[in-house]
């Protein structure tokens, strides 16, 4: 490996001002792969998801991490 390509994951909340809307209060998953090039890290490709329901294909705003 040259150490030139990184991957992060991490968890956020996501809150809107509708504070009864269950979109607006809900957990968010964010994931990104970076390649250092000439000295300097750029996102090569980043990917955010909602929670699902593997059963129905349904997103699943309620859950807690």
């Amino acid at each position: 490996m040259s150490g030139d390509l990184a991957f992060a994951h991490w968890l956020f909340r996501f809150t809107g001002e509708d504070k009864d809307h269950p979109a607006m209060q809900t957990w968010m998953r964010l994931t990104t792969c970076c390649q250092r090039q000439q000295g300097q890290w750029r996102i090569l490709h980043e990917h955010c998801s909602l929670p699902f329901d593997p059963t129905t294909s349904q997103a699943v705003f309620t859950l807690e991490p």
